[in-house]
């Protein structure tokens, strides 16, 4: 087992107390979550959940107006369901449709956009 395993198995210890966690930033955009591989998809974005920063761009079909939309729309859900942990969204029209899921470990929405079947 490697010492970084070791070391996220067991809390490090501060005066015989376990030490807090710092929250550390989200991975760069190239360590994040492979969404290419998520079967259907016609494009994704990563963002940053606190700001709406782009992470990683829109790909494919999905646009940086789309993504623009859709974190406007998450920020009056949020409104609505504050407090509830959302974790998960889908968004559905005629033609397509957009999963949106909170990363809560590394605070990223995931954005994809997939062709709505008939």
């Amino acid at each position: 087992m490697s010492e970084s395993a070791l070391t996220q198995a067991s809390p490090a210890m501060t005066n015989g107390a376990p030490s807090v966690a710092v929250p550390q930033p989200p991975p760069p955009a190239n360590e994040i979550v492979d969404l290419d591989v998520i079967p259907g998809q016609i494009g994704h974005a990563i963002l940053r959940a606190s700001d709406g920063t782009i992470l990683r761009p829109p790909s494919g079909n999905l646009t940086e107006r789309d993504v623009g939309i859709v974190y406007r729309m998450l920020l009056e859900i949020g409104t609505v369901l504050e407090g509830e942990g959302l974790q998960r969204v889908t968004v559905g029209f005629r033609s397509v449709s957009y999963a949106i899921a909170f990363g809560g470990g590394d605070g990223c929405l995931y954005i994809v956009k997939k062709r709505s079947m008939p």
